[in-house]
């Protein structure tokens, strides 16, 4: 709740206007870097807010401007935002589903015998095995420098897809 009342407080003061006319004025000045902005907020904001539901609800409008401006089609919009909320909502150390394992994985000496405090693990020893995680997001990063799977709004024309 408290994040959505703080993207409506950004909304309603103009600060998400602001980020958004300077994101698509400095970053997104063609469709490829319009994906490419998506991408990298998108996984920005993830890294300061790992749950999924509540990084979505926070970027989403600013994705869906984006890509609305470009005439992107809105299954690749929400593609995009999905596939990173799911890749980097369990990479990082501090994301919720690695602390509830490594919560979880503190009790397992004491319960099993045969499992021994030399195999718990922290969350900094997970980063780098979960990899499908670090997969999708480079997936997405090479459809968006490449155009793979982009499809457009053709209901509509919009003059940076009309200048391209």
């Amino acid at each position: 709740m408290l994040i959505i009342a703080a993207a409506q407080i950004m909304i309603r003061g103009g600060a998400f206007q602001a980020i958004l006319d300077w994101s698509i004025e400095n970053l997104a000045t063609n469709v490829r870097n319009a994906e490419l902005t998506m991408v990298g907020s998108a996984a920005l904001i993830n890294a300061v807010i790992t749950i999924n539901t509540a990084a979505e609800v926070a970027i989403g409008p600013y994705i869906s401007k984006i890509g609305e401006r470009f005439n992107l089609n809105g299954y690749r919009r929400a593609n995009i935002l999905d596939a990173q909320t799911a890749a980097l909502g369990y990479i990082f150390p501090w994301s919720g589903g690695v602390l509830a394992g490594y919560t979880a994985m503190q009790d397992l000496p004491d319960s099993y015998d045969w499992f021994d405090t030399g195999m718990l693990v922290t969350p900094i020893d997970v980063v780098p095995f979960v990899f499908q995680g670090w997969l999708l997001v480079a997936v997405f990063v090479i459809a968006a420098l490449t155009g793979f799977g982009r499809e457009y709004v053709i209901d509509r024309e919009s003059e940076e897809v009309a200048r391209i």
